[in-house]
């Protein structure tokens, strides 16, 4: 029987620095998406006859990539990641909202990961990916 998944649910895809990602991460537990945005104050100080309103522009759009992974010794893409993680290098990520195929981010990152001690089969490690230009490629979201 195949499972009933939450329209929150998101694919987790990977590949070469500056192409889209193709590759599907099947071990993925979870992935998010952090959406924000940095923010200036843009009030003005008015004549002094009434308090000012305050106003903030936006200055930067600001986005982090997180998925849980579960580890296997064996697993390609496992290897493949952290390998990037070791040589300092990005990646290309992509999730995809599985119920309506939006894609929520698509770009390069830089990974890290946590562990709760030594890599081991079946454990669930956190990666989290920083956006990165350094393969010429902007990230791009819905």
């Amino acid at each position: 029987m195949a499972k009933a998944r939450a329209g929150w649910e998101r694919q987790v895809y990977i590949g070469a620095a500056g192409s889209t990602a193709g590759t599907q991460l099947t071990h993925v537990v979870d992935a998010n998406v952090g959406k924000t945005n940095e923010r200036t104050d843009e009030t003005d100080r008015g004549t002094g006859a009434a308090i000012p309103k305050g106003h903030e522009m936006v200055v930067k759009r600001v986005r982090s990539v997180t998925w849980t992974y579960r580890y296997y010794d064996a697993d390609a893409n496992m290897a493949t990641m952290l390998a990037a993680i070791h040589a300092g290098t990005s990646l290309a990520v992509k999730i995809v909202r599985i119920a309506s195929g939006d894609v929520e981010f698509d770009g390069d990152v830089t990974l890290d990961y946590s562990s709760p001690g030594a890599l081991t089969d079946g454990m669930v490690i956190e990666l989290t990916g920083v956006p990165t230009r350094d393969a010429g490629r902007e990230w791009s979201d819905s």
